[in-house]
C-alpha cells in the first residue's frame, strides 16, 4: 500500500492562532458565529491541525470568549462541538509525552473532551488551559516556588520534579501542603538503561488537589476543582507484596496511582488523611 507523503513543513501541523475570520476553516466557521457577532477577536481562536495531512487522525479548534471555552473536533468527516462554562468541569488532565501534550476534560454532564497539541506552540493555548482550569484567560501563573523549607528539601530530593511541580501553579496560586514520592523501575532492562525512577507529588492547592506523575514515558497531571469528590488512599496492592497510593476520582474511578516503596506508607496515610476523604467519613480537604 502506498502512504502518501505528507510535503507541508513542519510548522504546518503545529497550533495556529487565527488572525482574521477568514482563516478559520469553514467547517469550524458556524459553531462560532454568536461569538464573532459579539465581538470575539480572532487572536481567541487556535486551529490544531492534523500531525499528518493524509491521516485519520482529528484536527481541533479551540475559542474562548469571556470566560466560557469552545473545543471543536472534525475527525472522519464527523464534527463535534462542546461549550464549556465555569462549573461544567468535574476533572482536568495534562499530559506529556516528548513534545505532545494532551488535554482531557471531563465535564459534570458525564461527557469527556480534549485536544493534543505540539508543545512547541502552547504559549497560544494558555487562556484555553487557564479557563478549563478556573482561571482568568490571562493568568500568569508564579514561575517559582516560594522560599520555604519544604520546597528546599524537594529541590535537593528532585531537581526535576521541583520544576515540574510548577504545574500545580496553573491551577492555584497557593501549594497548602504537598507529598513528593520516588519510586523504583523495577524491570531490569530500565535499570540496564539507568531510566529514571518514577516519582510522584500530590499537592494541595488553594484551588483543589493536583496529582503529578513523572515516568520514562512522560508527565501526567491529574487537576481536581474542590467541588469534585475524591479520595487519597494507602491499601495493598491486587497482586503481590507492598502498598500503593490510590486515587478515587468522579471521572475515573479508582485506579493505581503510584506503587509505594516500603517505609513511604506512613507519611502517604498521614498526607491522605489530612486532606481527603476515607471510606465511611466526610470530605477533610
Amino acid at each position: 500500500m502506498n502512504i502518501r507523503e505528507d510535503r507541508r513543513p513542519t510548522l504546518a501541523s503545529w497550533p495556529k492562532r487565527m488572525y482574521d475570520w477568514s482563516e478559520v476553516p469553514p467547517a469550524f466557521q458556524p459553531a462560532l458565529t454568536d461569538w464573532d457577532a459579539a465581538g470575539m477577536l480572532p487572536g481567541n481562536i487556535t486551529l490544531i491541525p492534523r500531525i499528518h495531512q493524509y491521516s485519520g487522525a482529528p484536527e481541533y479548534v479551540t475559542a474562548w470568549f469571556g470566560r466560557e471555552v469552545c473545543i471543536q473536533r472534525m475527525a472522519g468527516g464527523k464534527l463535534d462541538v462542546w461549550r464549556i462554562r465555569p462549573g461544567d468541569v468535574v476533572q482536568v488532565g495534562y499530559s506529556i509525552q516528548l513534545i505532545k501534550c494532551t488535554v482531557t476534560v471531563w465535564l459534570k454532564d458525564g461527557g469527556c473532551t480534549g485536544f493534543s497539541y505540539n508543545k512547541t506552540k502552547e504559549d497560544q493555548l494558555y487562556p484555553i488551559l487557564s479557563l478549563l482550569l478556573g482561571q482568568p484567560a490571562d493568568r500568569q501563573p508564579p514561575q517559582r516556588h516560594p522560599d520555604s523549607p519544604a520546597f528546599d528539601r524537594l529541590r535537593q530530593e528532585s531537581y526535576a520534579m521541583y520544576y515540574t511541580s510548577l504545574l500545580a501553579y496553573r491551577f492555584g496560586g497557593e501549594i497548602r501542603d504537598h507529598l513528593f514520592l520516588r519510586g523504583k523501575n523495577r524491570n531490569f532492562l530500565y535499570i540496564l538503561q539507568r531510566r529514571p525512577d518514577p516519582e510522584c507529588f500530590c499537592a494541595v492547592t488553594d484551588a483543589g488537589p493536583v496529582c503529578i506523575i513523572t515516568d520514562f514515558y512522560g508527565t501526567r497531571v491529574l487537576y481536581l476543582p474542590d467541588a469534585a469528590p475524591c479520595s487519597l488512599r494507602v491499601k495493598p496492592l491486587p497482586h503481590g507484596t507492598g502498598s500503593g497510593l490510590y486515587l478515587r476520582t468522579p471521572a475515573e474511578g479508582e485506579s493505581l496511582y503510584f506503587c509505594l516503596l516500603p517505609g513511604q506508607e506512613e507519611a502517604a496515610d498521614a498526607f491522605a488523611r489530612r486532606w481527603f476523604s476515607q471510606p465511611g467519613e466526610g470530605v477533610s480537604r
